[in-house]
């Protein structure tokens, strides 16, 4: 099995819209395209995490740790 490899920014948006299991969270991340067609570099991200999400074993996307990529906490 190969592991597909995300940068940062592609591990923060998983993180971001982070559903029960590889395929909700393509779904919620395809959700977001149309709001966001403006901004190029955001789009390219988004879609090359959409791109390697779709490559990657399910079994790799329930053994990620994505919590250290969350953002917002109110406590920060």
């Amino acid at each position: 099995m190969r592991i597909i490899a995300f940068n940062k920014d592609e591990y923060i948006v998983m993180a971001m819209f982070e559903a029960e299991n590889r395929q909700a969270t393509i779904g919620k991340i395809e959700e977001i395209l149309p709001f966001i067609q403006k901004d190029a570099e955001l789009v390219k991200i988004v879609t090359g995490t959409i791109e390697k999400m779709k490559r990657m074993p399910d079994e790799q996307f329930a053994q990620l740790d994505l919590e250290p990529y969350r953002q917002g906490d109110e406590d920060e």
